[in-house]
């Protein structure tokens, strides 16, 4: 008796090939798997038992690429003069079918100009009738197409037609909404998106909490202005707006301001520089309207010979406490001087991102001394990552723990460097970099730059001649190289940077860049 209870209470081995079998018969596991899969590998798991078919489906139909799938369950398409449309009449019976995966979907995205390899059409243009025709064949009591769709991205580049045929599988589930129209030639084009606006504004029980309005041109036309404007004011709950095109005035421009829901976190647009005093009062408008912005990004383009570029056209902002991440545009840049430096930090306690290089390297690029950079790591102890253009080093770089013999050491240690557990990026665009100061360049940013993922990234080719890319390539090579090694406490940190970065310049493997 006591060696059957021994026995008893020796655990069996288990066979490892009937575990995991165990294991993928459960939803859970499963379906983690499937959601990091690729399409094609969800399609066939979909063949490989009743379980992983419901998974796998779930999974496939749970974001689209385009609309015809959702279509095609109805009745197959083909191409017409006015783009596609059902071939066939649609059966009863087809939307019970088209209601199991329709229910699936959350994402949807379409762009009419795509070739859909797989139904062998050449466009996935709509005919100018088809959703008219989906919303009066679609039985009494069907309810809603895409029940719990929650993000749209919709894409007009062949006809603008095409932008109305989004309108029946917009629901209030929907938080995202993003619509994007090309440049296309057709005598109605403004007319034909102003009421396709004035669709979207009548939709009952939408509530949006993203919306992404990309139209081409300098100016926004007056009619679609207005109706943009009216569907703004019926959609407080927008968190997230992005907006590329500006109105043609000052006056319209601050009118679409006021438009701007209040409760705004993120703000993305185009603003036409009429002059000073119009730049000013526009800021300040916008400012007033969303206090609540965390992220800001203004695509200034003038109107005028006047662009913004000093401390005082970026004053309107200091009033955004919350911003988390400040991108300017401008034709020039921003130039600022430490003091400058020192007052933003003061407002942007919870600033992580700042990006304020000039468009273009044809210009006089405004921007910081290279020592101000240090100015930065101090005023911004939480930055991540820093866009601006560094001016041109005229004289020697005199980095300033060299100033003297005595207080060295002293500068060294107390100097700052940017948090090491979160500033990864510098952008200096087009910013000039002479050869003579890459090694000072370099020494700069190993000591304030002690992130192993640190990186600089530039505008322009390593080849071109009148470029900085290889340069800056080098620099950037030369600080992962001393954050590669480990550090010789026992003597100054900047000491110890300079004599590697001097190691390795003077070896054979000295840094070319990618």
């Amino acid at each position: 008796m006591e060696n059957l209870e021994l026995e008893s209470a020796i655990p069996t081995r288990s066979n490892p090939l009937q575990e995991m079998h165990r294991m993928l018969a459960v939803h859970e596991i499963v379906s983690n798997i499937l959601q990091k899969a690729q399409r094609r590998d969800q399609a066939v798991a979909a063949r490989v038992s009743s379980l992983w078919r419901d998974i796998a489906v779930d999974w496939l139909w749970r974001e689209l690429d385009s609309v015809l799938p959702l279509l095609t369950l109805l009745a197959p398409l083909a191409e017409t003069s006015t783009g596609l449309a059902f071939a066939e009449r649609i059966e009863p019976q087809k939307w019970e079918r088209f209601r199991y995966y329709s229910q699936k979907v959350r994402r949807l995205h379409h762009d009419d100009s795509d070739w859909d390899s797989i139904a062998h059409l050449h466009s996935c243009s709509l005919s100018s009738d088809a959703s008219a025709m989906l919303v009066a064949l679609k039985p009494a009591g069907f309810g809603a197409l895409l029940p719990h769709v929650q993000e749209i991205h919709w894409e007009v580049r062949h006809d603008v037609i095409n932008l109305q045929h989004v309108l029946p599988f917009l629901y209030g589930s929907l938080k995202t909404l993003r619509l994007a129209v090309d440049d296309i030639d057709t005598p109605d084009y403004d007319d034909a998106i102003a009421l396709f606006l004035d669709s979207l504004w009548a939709i009952q029980d939408l509530s949006l909490e993203t919306f992404s309005f990309d139209i081409p041109g300098p100016g926004m036309p007056t009619q679609i202005l207005r109706s943009l404007i009216c569907f703004l004011q019926s959609q407080p709950t927008i968190k997230f707006f992005d907006c590329d095109s500006a109105p043609k005035s000052d006056v319209a421009q601050g009118l679409f301001y006021q438009s701007f829901p209040e409760d705004l976190h993120g703000l993305s647009t185009t603003v036409s520089v009429y002059g000073p005093t119009d730049y000013l009062a526009g800021i300040q408008t916008l400012v007033k309207r969303t206090p609540k912005l965390r992220t800001l990004k203004l695509d200034l383009r003038a109107a005028a010979s006047w662009w913004p570029s000093t401390f005082d056209d970026l004053s309107p902002l200091l009033a955004l406490s919350n911003l988390e991440e400040l991108n300017l545009t401008a034709l020039q840049g921003f130039h600022l001087d430490p003091d400058d430096i020192v007052i933003l930090g003061k407002s942007f306690n919870k600033m992580a991102r700042i990006h304020l290089p000039p468009v273009s390297k044809y210009t006089s690029g405004l921007g910081i001394q290279a020592t101000s950079l240090i100015d930065f790591a101090m005023a911004f102890p939480n930055l991540q990552s820093l866009g601006i253009h560094i001016e041109w080093i005229k004289d020697p770089l005199q980095l300033p723990w060299k100033s003297t013999e005595q207080n060295s050491q002293a500068l060294a240690q107390v100097l700052p460097s940017f948090n090491p557990s979160t500033f990864q990026l510098l952008y200096v665009g087009w910013s000039l970099l002479e050869d003579r100061d890459i090694i000072d360049m370099a020494e700069l940013l190993s000591v304030l730059c002690r992130n192993p993922s640190f990186e600089i990234t530039c505008r322009g080719k390593e080849t071109y001649k009148d470029g900085s890319a290889r340069a800056w390539r080098k620099v950037e090579a030369l600080v992962k190289h001393v954050q590669g090694v480990e550090q010789d406490t026992a003597r100054p940190y900047d000491e110890w940077c300079r004599a590697l970065i001097l190691e390795k310049v003077a070896s054979d493997q000295w840094p070319e860049g990618k």
